[in-house]
């Protein structure tokens, strides 16, 4: 009899732990919802490149410059990568960008420019940052992409 009060003991802490950790858990995701609408707020306008990798966008696309659009809606961003047109779907968690692979047009671009890096970066999770009205993507701790207000 002292073995079965035992062990529902242990069963009853062990419950009681399980519903912390728990309600622990429901808190995150409470906090990420309210981060999420925040920065949903800031991201919801068209953004345009001011930076790739350190490189100035004048310098890096000589004709058209590209932007960026979330639709929270849809949880879709799409944008011009320099000549192309582009679209994919993404999560945000927290401050992190998590998209899923991005869909482009193939047109054949008359001038060089970096389009297919702006892309690559893109479709990488990043982190979010904003610094002076500037939206920065940072990856392994570099920003690699800055977007100013259009």
């Amino acid at each position: 009899m002292k073995k079965f009060a035992k062990i529902n003991l242990i069963v009853f802490i062990m419950t009681i732990i399980g519903f912390t950790i728990k309600s622990c858990n429901t808190t995150n995701t409470i906090t990420d919802k309210i981060e999420n609408k925040d920065l949903e707020s800031k991201l919801n306008k068209t953004w345009v490149l001011k930076s790739i990798e350190q490189t100035n966008v004048s310098d890096a696309f000589k004709e058209d410059i590209p932007s960026l659009m979330f639709d929270f809606t849809n949880h879709t961003v799409s944008g011009n990568g320099g000549c192309n047109q582009f679209n994919g779907g993404f999560a945000l968690l927290g401050n992190l960008y998590a998209p899923t692979p991005l869909i482009t047009t193939r047109m054949i671009c008359p001038s060089k420019n970096q389009e297919s890096k702006l892309l690559d970066l893109l479709a990488k999770k990043s982190t979010l940052i904003f610094n002076n009205y500037t939206l920065q993507f940072v990856q392994n701790g570099k920003v690699v992409l800055e977007f100013i207000p259009k």
